[in-house]
């Protein structure tokens, strides 16, 4: 298993505050620093990031309302511990709302399939978790995108986010990733080729093997 990153870093007086605490949490349990089941306190927080406990406990709000942090009185926040149910109710939204979206697309403009095309390949080489996990959602956000759809791309945004519990945490512990890879590479062939019906299919399908992979890893623990 990768160890953890470092704890955050505090934030600098030129971003913009209330993105840049959500950000850093976000970076944090991404990391594994506060793996499921760990407690995040506004506290702590504030002294490491520098900064007020007003921006903290927004953004801690926020996660909380996405579905990756839980809270109790007097008890503070925790990071949603895995779960099997949810693993079955998120995955297959997320696949129909990519599917929507490509079944939506427009023709991503060369900017677009040049990420798709640079992302993929990179992708095919990091081994890395975090690392996977961004480039991953980079991709995926790019399909996304090219429905021009800022609902889809919101709710899609925000699934990832909560999904990543499951997903960086799978990744740390399954190295094999061949069958993803060539999945990404027929999704791009379809939209290279324009055939969007195509790639809807395929992404759905992609999302429904991830739940199942997870769902069979998780049996494991």
């Amino acid at each position: 298993m990768s160890s953890p990153d470092p704890a955050p870093q505090a934030i600098q007086r030129n971003e913009p505050l209330r993105e840049a605490v959500y950000a850093r949490i976000v970076d944090s349990i991404l990391s594994g620093h506060y793996p499921p089941g760990s407690s995040i306190t506004e506290a702590a927080l504030s002294r490491v990031l520098q900064v007020s406990r007003t921006p903290i406990r927004e953004a801690l709000l926020r996660l909380e309302s996405e579905g990756v942090l839980s809270s109790a009185l007097a008890r503070g926040f925790t990071v949603r511990a895995l779960d099997r149910r949810e693993v079955t109710e998120l995955y297959p939204i997320l696949g129909a709302l990519e599917g929507l979206a490509l079944r939506t697309a427009h023709a991503p403009d060369a900017a677009a399939m040049d990420t798709l095309h640079r992302t993929l390949d990179e992708l095919a080489g990091c081994d890395d978790a975090v690392r996977r996990w961004r480039l991953d959602t980079v991709w995926h956000g790019v399909l996304v995108a090219a429905s021009r759809n800022q609902h889809l791309v919101s709710l899609t945004t925000q699934l990832r986010v909560n999904l990543s519990r499951y997903e960086l945490t799978f990744m740390r512990e399954v190295r094999s990733r061949d069958a993803v890879n060539q999945q990404h590479r027929e999704i791009l062939a379809a939209v290279v080729a324009r055939d969007f019906t195509h790639a809807a299919e395929m992404v759905e399908e992609h999302w429904r093997e991830s739940m199942e992979l997870v769902l069979t890893w998780l049996t494991q623990e």
